[in-house]
């Protein structure tokens, strides 16, 4: 494998440690800023949204800018972005960085993996693709619990700092190993909305709603399980939950081929909706070993589906259109980080209206729905195949 992979890599990891980052962080960030739970909870609704809105936007208004270059500027914008948040003096200010490391960290993603394929053989890219991707997955397993376990040590602030430093790391990388990468032919927002049908449609909506009701968790999962176990450092569990997550992505890909899509993302979300609504219900517990236990057991547990349900997904899309593999690919990117942003939102609601206990139900509520309208989508798509097939 070229080496070179490794500093797009540290890229990706970086950027998935400081969008997972902000969960383990925020009773700190709140109790800090003078702000609610809820209302902490929106920054990350702010990176989300606007990472999904940037990602295909920006892509195609920077389209003619070198590869490199913009590799270069848009991880050097990340890093300034990451070290003023770690020192913004209000929580409006914080908001603002926040959006502009995620337009950053939209532009960087997307040529990150497109970069990756030009430095290997032909057979070869796809490997080098996972490989890219897989940054943000060991962002979430180890850089979260990283940063968490810093911000709790010291403060929130050295967070950032952390994301700060490893950012500049990868600019000085880019800018020393990285060759001229060539660009691929321009495909306008046009081109790619052609064959964007009502099922392809409905199928995003499947996996914005499913992310909304992951994350509507996720985003408090400190509080959450602060409350049951009464242990305020969570980064054991965050750890946990990554290496669960880990085990999704693995297990969700060898099912995908072997049971089929369909099937794959139907079993991940019937499991993925009792595991988050097992939240609501371990917080009758008092705090105990046993709770303690229990709460790992379904960290574990719950990044398997959570997580598993994403290569069966992305399979299940480009089976619809795999012509235009490239597009539908973007849009299910957007669909993941409109899901985070509207789970932070749609949790902070929750606890604002009732009780930081009822997140967890709710959640479960919302991927069941996602699993109602899966089945329903399924279903039409079977029926278009047959009668396009007669």
């Amino acid at each position: 494998m070229n080496y070179r992979l490794f500093i797009l890599v540290l890229g990706t990891f970086i950027i998935g440690t400081d969008d997972f980052v902000i969960a383990g962080l925020l009773p700190r960030i709140a109790n800090d800023m003078g702000v609610t739970i809820a209302a902490a909870g929106q920054l990350v609704t702010a990176f989300a949204v606007a990472y999904a809105i940037g990602a295909p936007v920006l892509g195609t208004l920077l389209f003619n800018m070198p590869v490199k270059a913009l590799l270069i500027l848009s991880m050097f914008v990340f890093t300034i972005a990451n070290g003023l948040s770690a020192v913004v003096t209000s929580f409006e200010l914080l908001f603002i960085t926040r959006i502009i490391a995620a337009l950053a960290a939209a532009v960087f993603t997307p040529l990150a993996m497109a970069a990756s394929t030009s430095l290997v053989a032909d057979t070869m890219r796809g490997k080098a693709l996972s490989f890219v991707i897989a940054g943000i997955t060991i962002g979430l397993i180890l850089g979260a619990p990283i940063g968490t376990w810093i911000g709790n040590a010291m403060t929130w602030r050295y967070s950032f700092v952390f994301v700060a430093l490893v950012s500049l790391v990868t600019v000085i990388g880019v800018l020393l190993f990285l060759p001229k990468i060539e660009r691929e032919a321009s495909v306008s927002i046009k081109e790619r909305l052609k064959g964007f049908n009502k099922i392809i449609f409905l199928t995003l909506c499947v996996s914005i709603i499913g992310t909304t009701g992951g994350f509507m968790t996720y985003t408090y999962i400190a509080p959450i399980i602060t409350g049951i176990t009464t242990i305020e450092n969570i980064g054991v569990f965050l750890l946990i939950l990554g290496i669960g997550s880990l085990l999704g992505n693995l297990v969700g890909g060898y099912l995908t081929d072997r049971i089929g899509a369909p099937t794959t993302l139907t079993l991940s979300l019937f499991g993925f909706a009792i595991l988050l609504t097992a939240f609501s219900l371990l917080s009758i517990l008092n705090p105990s070993t046993l709770a303690t236990i229990l709460v790992g057991l379904v960290c574990l547990l719950w990044g398997i589906p959570g997580f598993g349900m994403n290569p069966a997904l992305n399979a299940y899309l480009l089976s619809l259109n795999p012509k235009q593999a490239s597009m539908i690919l973007s849009f299910s990117a957007s669909a993941l980080y409109m899901g985070i942003g509207l789970g932070a939102f749609l949790g902070g609601g929750v606890i604002s209206l009732s009780s930081i206990n009822y997140v967890g139900i709710s959640s479960g509520v919302l991927v069941f729905v996602a699993l109602m309208i899966f089945i329903s989508v399924n279903k039409i798509a079977k029926k278009s195949l047959k009668t396009s097939v007669n």
